[in-house]
């Protein structure tokens, strides 16, 4: 694992695109309300430059991407448990 992430800081780009994925779905998943294209495209316009901090914390040793891929699984989690709780209500009906 350690490698994988030595590989990852020396790759900026891919390393700040990665950050930036994950936090979009995460947003995405958890946060997103329907709004209007231009107040979107504002959004991840902020999110994007967010990141940029996310990023100079990567490459400083944080665990970003770690805990974004937590996230990212407990998000999945909570998901599945929901569509689980929702497919059971149906089936009592």
């Amino acid at each position: 694992m350690e490698e994988a992430l030595t590989w990852l800081r020396s790759q900026p780009l891919i390393s700040y695109l990665l950050i930036l994925i994950m936090t979009a779905i995460v947003y995405k998943v958890a946060f997103a309300r329907k709004l209007p294209i231009l107040k979107t495209l504002l959004v991840y316009l902020v999110l994007a430059l967010g990141c940029v901090m996310l990023w100079i914390m990567f490459i400083l040793r944080f665990p970003i991407v770690q805990i974004l891929g937590i996230t990212l699984v407990m998000i999945a989690l909570a998901r599945i448990r929901v569509w689980m709780g929702n497919r059971k209500k149906e089936a009592d009906r």
